[in-house]
Parts: C-alpha cells; structure tokens; sequence
C-alpha cells in the first residue's frame, strides 16, 4: 500500500505542524559560532542559561529572553555556552555551518587593542576605515568594534555609515553619523532604535543623517560625493567641539568595493574628507576577487596611510546576504520607523492632502537617464517630481528643512526634519494619504523621493 500517495512512511509530523512553545536546547563550545538565519515570516527566542555568549560585540544577558525576527546572525560563545531557544522554525541555522571554529576571532581582538591604546596615548583618536567586498563582514566588524570600544572604558566613538542601502538607526537611503556611547540593541538589525523612537528599554541614539535618496553609488556619483562630503563637515566640526568623541575617533563603514569606480577615486576621498589615519580591509588570499582587489586597494591605501593599512581575513560568523534579504531588512527599517518593533510599538498618524500642499524633488539617477557626464554640475541638481500614482504611491519621502518654495540647489543641500509615507494617491480628487511619525500638520517644506518603497 506504500505506493498510495499520503501513505508513505516518510512523512513527519513536525513537517505538518510546529510547536513554537518547545524548548530546544544547545551547546555551544567556547571559541565556536553558532550561525542563525531567521526569516521574515518566522520568530526566534534566545535565553542565555549560563555562559559568556556575545552577537557582533554586544554581551548578551543571562536568563533573559531575546527575541528575533528577519535577521541572519551569529551568536559567539567566549566561553562554553548553554542556551534554550525556541521558534516557528524548527531549523533556524545554516545548513552544514551551524557550529564553526571562530577563526577570526584573535584579528579583532589585535584590532580593537590596537585601537584602544591609540585613545589612549593620543588626544586624536582613530579615525578608522573599514573597506571589503560583499559579504566580507564590514559591517559586523564595525559593530562589534564600537561595541568592544565602550565594554570597559567611557568611550564614545562615532559611527558612520557610507552605504546607502545599509539602514542604521534610520530608513534607507541615508549617510548617518552616530555617537556610541551605550550598548547596541541585539534583537535589532538596524543597531537599535532613534530619539523618534520615544520610550525604549535601552538609550536611544541621535543620528546625523544626510539624504543620498537613491540605491546605488553609480546612478548619481556627483550626488553622493556631494552628500558625503556634507556628513563629513558635520562630523569634523563634531570632533572639534566633543572631546570625548574627538578621542574616541571615527568607525567608518563603506559600501562594497564593487560598487566603487575602477579608479577607487571614491575611496581616496573618503580618505581625504573623514582624515582618516588607519585603514582595514577585509580580504582572503584564497579567493580570486579579493586578491584582484587587494592588489589594487594595497598600494592606493598605502600612499594615502602608509603602514596604517590592514589586511585581515573575511569574517567566520559572516553570513552572506542576497537581494531578498537586503530588500526585507529596508522594508523592517521603515516599518519600525513608523510602527516601531514589539518592544515598543509607535503609532503613526495620517493625513489627507491636496497635490499642491506637497511639492516633491526627486535625485536625478544617471543611469536611468542615460547621461554619462559626470563632472555636469546639472547632475547634482533636483527635478520636480509630477504626482501620480506610479511616481509616489507607498514611496518614502524626506522632508527638509527648506521651505517648500526653495530653490532646488537649497533643497538637494538641506537638513532632513523626518520622513514620512504616502500610502494612498487618488488622481482624479487630486487627494493622497500621508503617513507621519507624529501627530499635527504636514510642515511648509520641501520634499524629495526617495528609491524606495513601502506597501502596508
């Protein structure tokens, strides 16, 4: 009777039905990763039962649960860890790598110590930059060194994030620059949580954002060396007026290499503009495309840092991302903007508003437009974008500090007062729907559309 379908003695009662509420339990082995992936449409719990165990630098506490939801991780275990978890996923790791030697493990150690005996004996801190291909764990090892940098001595380095895609304390599309100075949010992919946040169990961070408003580096370069050199002027006159932060120096992450220019002229302005004075890149010997690049980053970085210049293997608990998962982390970060996550729930407010109450500039995208001057001073230019439905419905917006009746070269350069969503845009009442963090009306300023959109 094997052969009728449904009676099979193959099939699994777990594959029909999951119990989220059981407790599993593992071990993890000092100096062994534990690799997780959690997808969007799953939840996972952690309570620490005895153990050293930190995710990118931040310790976590014991018998307390944490909750995590769309983020791949890894949990380290300083020493023998014992943890229960449970979830709707009876299976959240990674197939063949779950547990792995952390190999890497002495590179950050010997870089954060390097690092912390340069505050120490200079009123100039580091100002160091992280640069590496996709998936060579940029970003995990820019947290896990401003976590470790404030773990036993009042420091407050500053955080600064150069991929627009990457969204940290801030929808995407954003440069931003963050003080550190209290522990990061564990449960949270993007960091932890802004002062639009209100109430919140740990300290909230103030962000410096600046609006690049596009996805890529290469749709608008003049743009995004424009908007990076206004961060960078912020942050120098940050150094010079904070002390402690001037101290604790600069973590600067940066977008892949492969999104660079093939004359790395991108990366000699970062350089340049941040003073940066220590260089790290991550790179394997082994692997073809990091040794291309590492033949041309080496002697680059050299001229401009000289011996200040790193190479460390990619991260071991570094687990690659495709566009799926980067599009669902964008798509949480403006959803906790304005709805906040399940430790703290926000509550947005939306209004109507008539097409002429909004005017809406949009980044010129380059590549779209099929120009390829990129000295055309008209490329760092606004275009005012024509509502409609397909232009800026569920689209993100950036509302500026400039009135809405302001020159497009004052808007493109402005201040960013918050964003908000248009969540509806009926053409023929020429009417729309906006969503707001706050209650009240929608201030008397400019806006600018950004790449990306939000459908509730």
């Amino acid at each position: 009777m094997s052969f009728l379908p449904g009676l099979v003695e193959t099939t699994a009662v777990t594959d029909l039905y999951v119990d989220t509420n059981e407790v599993h339990r593992e071990k993890i082995p000092q100096g062994t990763i534990w690799k997780i992936k959690v997808p969007a449409d799953s939840k996972m719990t952690i309570n620490i039962v005895s153990g050293i165990a930190e995710i990118f630098g931040t310790e976590l506490a014991n018998n307390v649960e944490y909750s995590f939801s769309n983020w791949n991780f890894s949990i380290y275990a300083v020493e023998e860890v014992h943890l229960e978890w449970k979830g709707s996923d009876p299976h959240p790791i990674v197939e063949d790598e779950d547990l792995i030697s952390n190999r890497t493990a002495k590179y950050i150690y010997n870089l954060h110590f390097s690092l912390d005996k340069m505050r120490s004996t200079s009123f100039e801190g580091p100002n160091i930059l992280v640069i590496g291909n996709k998936g060579s764990g940029k970003t995990a090892l820019c947290r896990t060194l401003s976590s470790y940098s404030i773990k036993f001595k009042a420091y407050s380095p500053m955080f600064v994030n150069l991929n627009p895609q990457e969204a940290v304390f801030s929808p995407p599309g954003c440069l931003s620059a963050t003080p550190i100075s209290d522990i990061l949010d564990v449960e949270l992919p993007i960091w932890g949580q802004s002062m639009t946040s209100g109430a919140t169990a740990l300290h909230t961070k103030q962000p410096i954002l600046k609006l690049f408003g596009l996805e890529m580096i290469a749709e608008n370069p003049q743009r995004y060396l424009q908007t990076m050199d206004s961060l960078a002027s912020v942050i120098n006159s940050r150094l010079e007026k904070d002390s402690l932060v001037q101290r604790s120096g600069c973590i600067i992450d940066t977008p892949p290499l492969g999104q660079l220019s093939d004359d790395l002229h991108e990366l000699v302005h970062i350089i340049q503009k941040f003073r940066i004075n220590f260089v790290v890149m991550l790179a394997d010997v082994d692997n073809e495309e990091d040794t291309a690049t590492l033949e041309k980053v080496t002697p680059l970085a050299k001229s401009l840092v000289g011996d200040f210049f790193v190479k460390i293997p990619r991260l071991c608990g570094v687990i690659p991302s495709d566009d799926v998962y980067m599009r669902s982390l964008q798509r949480s970060s403006i959803r906790e903007y304005f709805y906040g996550n399940p430790g703290t729930a926000l509550s947005p407010f939306s209004l109507s508003l008539d097409f002429e109450d909004l005017v809406i500039w949009e980044p010129k995208n380059v590549l779209s437009n099929g120009e390829t001057a990129v000295e055309n001073n008209e490329i760092l230019n606004l275009s005012q974008v024509s509502i409609s439905p397909s232009s800026v419905q569920h689209a993100l917006i950036c509302i500026t500090h400039q009135d809405k009746h302001a020159k497009q070269e004052d808007v493109a350069n402005a201040a960013i007062l918050g964003f908000a969503l248009i969540t509806e845009v009926n053409e023929k009442r020429r009417k729309m729907r906006v969503l707001l963090p706050v209650p009240g009306n929608f201030p008397n300023n400019a806006c600018i559309l950004t790449s990306y959109r939000y459908l509730e």
